[in-house]
């Protein structure tokens, strides 16, 4: 074999077209190559990546230009053009909802804030059962290094039903948090938060000996709901794996990652725990229409110091359209022998979702979701969880730039009290 090299090659001037709001500096420091390194293929890659992975601009499939540079023979000019999708999301309205009963909302929410890649949220609900008032800010390059920081204040009003109509279980939650983030590599950080909450939970003494609150079976608060005031400071260090190529449409990459919360003990409060949780995600592409998504996630609870017993607020209990979507949230997990939801100390979850892009914004997808969160002193059972299995459409609306979905379920193991099928509405994503 006789093989004749090329002369190397370096990169000239590298420019971008199409942000017209996104300052150059926010995607310049996505791009992994610098004005007079070396060209490399792969780091041109791994740039492309990063830039569809910030969700500022609609997916770029395509290299950028390159064409010869006025400043040598052997240097080479790029030329990223992107589109600019819209990030700004204002919305205001009301609903009625499983969970929160009906309410009114109004929010603001960008991940681009004046084009410079800050994330701002500022959101309030109010209804019935819930009250939600929240403000955070995220500044993804503090004094223009790859270090993130951000604030987080929220208070938060849920009022739980035991049975159809009948409020049995109040939870106040307000508080603040803290995040900061580095780099361990291209597609991985690390993140350390503070969070200092305050939680005030409530429950009616007169469900509490009931041993069936509602007529179809339907599980009813367990009697040691720990009512009062509980502080908890904590911090919660964790590790981003990510490649994953779009937010809101992926097609391929993974994402791993790990945290562990540690509450009480030397930082103060009322309880002391630790709580670890491990996620891993992962795209393959098919075709050029089709792909799939499968997650798996495992996380536990364990008290430790003064605290003996978990408080019942931090108790596992599964459901909803971002774990098991055929369920209302907190409907899945242990009960005891008098059908009281005592929520598990330990959880598992699984998700697959099998892509099929129509067009333009819209994806249909078939999925199988299956959980279960596990009581002190049991192991984790595959042949327990509670499973269900469907269709969905997904699509982004141009103006809000979320995803919509509509959800057809049906349970393949389920509870009795639990419906065989439904279709639902939501926003987002499932993970």
């Amino acid at each position: 074999m006789k093989m004749d090299e090329d002369k190397r090659y370096y990169v000239g001037r590298i420019g971008f077209v199409g942000n017209d709001t996104t300052r150059d500096k926010v995607i310049r420091r996505e791009v992994y190559l610098n004005e007079d390194d070396v060209f490399s293929t792969e780091a041109l890659k791994a740039s492309i990546r990063r830039i569809n992975q910030l969700g500022y601009f609609k997916p770029m499939e395509a290299p950028p230009e390159i064409t010869p540079s006025d400043r040598g023979e052997d240097r080479l000019d790029l030329t990223f053009k992107v589109e600019e999708q819209n990030r700004n999301q204002f919305t205001f309205g009301g609903g009625i909802s499983g969970l929160e009963g009906a309410f009114l909302n109004a929010s603001f929410a960008t991940s681009n804030f004046l084009g410079l890649g800050e994330t701002l949220q500022l959101s309030a609900q109010t209804g019935g059962r819930t009250n939600n008032y929240q403000a955070s800010i995220t500044e993804p390059y503090l004094f223009d290094r790859p270090l993130s920081a951000g604030i987080d204040l929220y208070s938060r009003k849920l009022d739980y039903l035991t049975s159809e109509g009948v409020v049995g279980y109040s939870e106040v939650r307000t508080g603040g948090s803290f995040v900061g983030g580095l780099p361990l590599g291209r597609f991985t950080r690390l993140f350390a938060n503070y969070t200092y909450e305050v939680i005030e939970t409530a429950a009616l003494d007169s469900l509490l000996g009931q041993t069936n609150g509602a007529t179809n079976g339907e599980p009813i608060f367990s009697p040691f709901l720990d009512e009062g005031r509980h502080r908890e400071s904590r911090v919660s260090p964790s590790v981003v794996f990510n490649t994953v190529d779009n937010p809101y449409a992926p097609r391929r990459g993974q994402r791993l990652s790990g945290i562990l919360q540690v509450a009480g003990g030397p930082l103060g409060g009322t309880v002391s725990y630790l709580k670890p949780n491990v996620e891993a995600v992962l795209y393959v592409p098919h075709t050029r229409r089709t792909s799939l998504g499968v997650r798996g996630e495992l996380g536990g609870i364990a008290p430790f110091g003064a605290t003996a017993r978990l408080p019942y607020y931090q108790r596992y209990f599964l459901g909803g359209e971002t774990q098991i979507r055929r369920v209302n949230v907190r409907t899945v997990g242990p009960v005891d022998a008098e059908n009281r939801a005592i929520g598990g100390n330990k959880f598992v979850l699984f998700n697959a979702e099998y892509y099929f892009d129509v067009a333009g914004p819209l994806r249909a997808l078939v999925f199988y979701d299956a959980g279960q969160a596990f009581a002190e002193g049991r192991n984790i059972n595959l042949r327990q969880l509670r499973s269900s299995a469907g269709a969905e459409l997904r699509f982004i609306m141009p103006v809000l730039n979320v995803p919509f979905r509509l959800i057809y379920a049906f349970n393949l193991s389920r509870d009795a009290f639990q419906p065989a099928r439904t279709f639902k509405f939501a926003v987002g994503t499932t993970f």
